[in-house]
C-alpha cells in the first residue's frame, strides 16, 4: 500500500517548534514534507537572559541561526509572520505571500508579553523577556550603576515566569556587591505568589525555607501575595495603597498567547492559550497539535492573587516529542497513542543566584510529588553554565 504524502507545518521555531520539526524529520525521513514558519530565524536560549543585562552574555552567545540546520535536514523554512489559521480548510495565513496548506499543524507559537494591563508597566519598567527588552534593560542597568538607589524586581499578577524573577533578583544582588554598591541601594521583591518559592506550582520541597534564608541573609525586602496598581517613575504602587520606592524596576508581566492564535476564532481561550489533551492534540481539530508555551495549563490551586504556571524549555520539548510521535502514529496508522500530562512530567530546573544556586529535581512538575530534591551550592551555578553550553552545542548540531 502506497502511503499518501503528507505536509506537516510547524508554527514556531524555539524550544518546542525546533524540537518538533527535527523529531518529525528523524521519524518520517523524506517520505513526507515538513515546513517551519517563524517570524525569526534565530533560536534564543531564554534561560541565559538573566545574565544578559549585566554584560555577561551577548546575542551571539545565546542565539543561533536555524536556517542552515533545517536546510541540511530537508526541512523547508519560511521566515514570515502568521496572521491567523483557517482551521476548517487547514491553512496558515501569512502576513506576506500565499496561505500554506497543511495535513497536520503543530502550533509552537509561544507567547507574547502583555505590557498594557497595569498602568505604567510599559513606560516605567524594564524586562528580560526577549533580546530587545533585555538590551533595553542592559542600558538602564549601566545608568543605574552610575546613579544607584532603590530597586525592585516584580512578578506582576498573572505572570507565570517566577523563576526568572528570582534569578534576576539574586544576580542583581551579586552584581551590586561586586560593584561595591550594596550600601547605596535597597532591593525589594514584589510578587503575586502567596509565599516565597511558590513559583506558580504550589511550592517545591524546602525551597520556601531556603528562599526566606537568602532574603534575610542578603537583606532583600519582600512583599508577597500582592497586586500592583500602577508603576511610576520612582516606585511601585501596590493595590492596597503602599508605594515601594524604586528607580530601577524590572518586571515580569503576564503572558498572552500568540497574536495568530488570538486572531483565530475557536482555537484558544480568552488569553490566547490552547486547551489540549495529554496527547497535545486539539480537542476539536484532530490534525492540530499544540506544544510549549502555547498550551493552556491550569494552576494547581487557587491563589488570592492570580499566578500563572511556568512552561519552561524542558516541558516544551517533552510536549513536542509526544506530539511528533502521535503525528507519526497517525500517518502510519499505528494504534498506539503517546500521552503524558504536564503535571506528570519531571521537574528539572537550575536556579542561579550569581555565584551560587539551587538544583531542583522532582518526579512531577506539579504536586503531589513522591520525590523532590533541592541541592544548593556553588555547583548549581556552574551546572547551569555547563548546561547552557551543552544545550546550545547540541541544538546547533540538530541533537534534540
Amino acid at each position: 500500500m502506497t502511503m499518501v504524502r503528507k505536509h506537516i507545518v510547524v508554527a514556531g521555531t524555539n524550544f518546542a517548534g525546533y524540537t518538533a520539526a527535527l523529531e518529525l524529520k528523524e521519524m518520517l525521513g523524506d517520505e513526507h514534507d515538513i515546513s517551519v514558519i517563524s517570524p525569526t530565524h534565530e533560536f534564543l536560549f531564554y534561560p541565559s537572559l538573566i545574565w544578559f543585562p549585566f554584560g555577561l552574555r551577548d546575542v551571539k552567545d545565546i542565539t543561533f541561526d536555524v536556517r542552515p540546520i533545517y536546510h541540511a535536514h530537508g526541512i523547508k523554512f519560511i521566515e514570515e509572520r502568521i496572521t491567523h489559521f483557517d482551521l476548517a480548510n487547514r491553512r496558515a495565513h501569512l502576513a506576506h505571500g500565499e496561505p500554506l496548506s497543511y495535513d497536520y499543524l503543530v502550533i509552537a507559537t509561544g507567547f507574547t508579553t502583555d505590557y498594557d494591563y497595569v498602568p505604567g508597566l510599559r513606560e516605567h519598567t524594564y524586562s528580560i523577556i526577549g533580546i530587545a527588552q533585555a538590551t533595553r534593560t542592559r542600558e538602564a542597568w549601566r545608568q543605574f550603576l552610575e546613579h544607584p538607589g532603590p530597586a525592585a524586581v516584580v512578578s506582576v499578577q498573572g505572570t507565570g515566569c517566577f523563576g526568572a524573577a528570582y534569578e534576576f533578583l539574586f544576580n542583581m544582588r551579586y552584581q551590586l556587591a561586586k560593584h561595591h554598591l550594596r550600601e547605596q541601594t535597597s532591593l525589594t521583591y514584589i510578587t503575586a505568589e502567596p509565599y516565597p518559592a511558590h513559583f506558580g506550582i504550589g511550592g517545591f520541597g524546602n525551597a520556601q525555607k531556603m528562599c526566606e534564608m537568602l532574603f534575610k541573609f542578603y537583606h532583600i525586602h519582600s512583599h508577597f501575595n500582592v497586586s500592583v496598581k500602577a508603576f511610576e517613575p520612582d516606585g511601585v504602587l501596590l493595590e492596597h495603597g503602599e508605594k515601594i520606592p524604586s528607580v530601577f524596576t524590572v518586571a515580569i508581566p503576564r503572558f498572552l498567547g500568540a497574536e495568530c492564535v488570538r486572531n483565530t476564532p475557536g482555537l484558544g481561550n480568552a488569553m490566547g492559550f490552547i486547551e489540549v489533551g495529554d496527547d497535545y492534540r486539539h480537542k476539536q481539530y484532530p490534525e492540530v497539535y499544540v506544544v510549549g508555551a502555547a498550551v493552556d495549563v491550569k494552576p494547581p490551586g487557587e491563589t488570592n492573587v492570580p499566578c500563572g504556571v511556568p512552561k519552561t524549555g524542558y516541558p516544551s520539548e517533552q510536549m513536542a516529542k509526544i506530539a511528533a510521535k502521535n503525528i507519526v502514529a497517525d500517518i502510519k496508522q499505528l494504534p498506539k497513542r503517546y500521552t503524558e500530562s504536564f503535571a506528570d512530567m519531571n521537574a528539572l530546573c537550575i536556579m542561579d543566584t550569581g555565584n551560587m544556586g539551587m538544583m531542583i529535581v522532582g518526579d512531577h512538575m506539579l504536586s503531589p510529588r513522591e520525590h523532590e530534591f533541592i541541592i544548593p551550592g556553588p555547583e548549581a551555578h556552574w551546572a547551569k553554565v555547563a548546561f547552557e553550553k551543552y544545550f546550545l552545542w547540541s541544538r546547533k548540531h540538530a541533537i534534540v
